[in-house]
């Protein structure tokens, strides 16, 4: 009761400021009701990669992608599509160290995902390697991972998965070179114990990397893994299996 008089008192002295416009947000959901409005929500996506589909597309459709071929993962789920505003929210969060937007933008998956029962045992966010560590000097996927664990009551582990070997942008790689580059990139501790385990990402894009993740996790005899994510690009691009 305390706590919420304070967490009251604090919301009117010091309103939110919308991360789009600036202009003063609402509390509960840190945006501006206009700027809310307009977020890319990716409500109409594909139900086991979460790449966004026509709006022709049934409900709980697959893409073509997973239909022909379906990911090690048994399902991934973001809360938007990577277009403007998100992805220059999220491009402020890493390279611009806007740690301001680490709330909001877990606001909005907590929100996606408070309509799954579908709960894992463990929350697994994607490793930097050190050297990249040191250089941004936070992880954004964990520090967001932080308060999704914090608001589902599940366990956060950020310890048994780890970068080893650091490598280059995916950009601009075919999928042979998208392999050869994560191979050997990331270990998994053998004290892992969890059945159902979630990754953690900010964004997917070709997906190489949570496949990869996915692979060691699956071998080292994790029972399910499943994917969150921030957002997802809507250009159709291969899962490399």
């Amino acid at each position: 009761m305390v706590y919420k008089c304070i967490n009251n008192i604090q919301s009117i002295l010091f309103p939110p400021r919308c991360p789009c416009c600036g202009n003063t947000g609402e509390s509960e959901i840190f945006f501006c009701a206009g700027c809310y409005a307009g977020l890319p929500f990716n409500h109409h996506a594909c139900r086991r990669c979460a790449l966004p589909l026509p709006s022709r597309a049934a409900t709980d459709s697959l893409c073509g992608r997973c239909t022909r071929s379906p990911p090690l993962f048994h399902q991934a789920l973001t809360a938007l599509r990577y277009e403007a505003p998100v992805n220059h929210m999220i491009s402020s969060l890493k390279f611009r160290q806007r740690l301001q937007l680490v709330e909001p933008l877990a606001k909005l998956m907590i929100d996606r995902l408070n309509v799954t029962q579908d709960l894992p045992e463990v929350l697994i966010p994607v490793p930097l390697h050190p050297t990249r560590l040191r250089e941004r000097g936070f992880n954004q996927s964990l520090e967001i991972a932080r308060l999704l664990t914090k608001d589902l009551l599940i366990d956060l582990d950020w310890r048994s998965v780890k970068r080893v070997r650091p490598t280059p942008a995916q950009t601009g790689l075919s999928e042979k070179g998208r392999r050869r580059n994560l191979r050997s990139a990331f270990a998994v501790s053998e004290e892992l114990q969890a059945s159902h385990v979630v990754l953690f990402d900010d964004v997917i894009t070709t997906g190489a990397t949570l496949t990869e993740l996915s692979r060691l996790l699956l071998r080292s005899g994790v029972k399910q893994v499943d994917i969150w994510a921030l957002a997802r690009t809507p250009v159709q691009t291969p899962f490399i299996c």
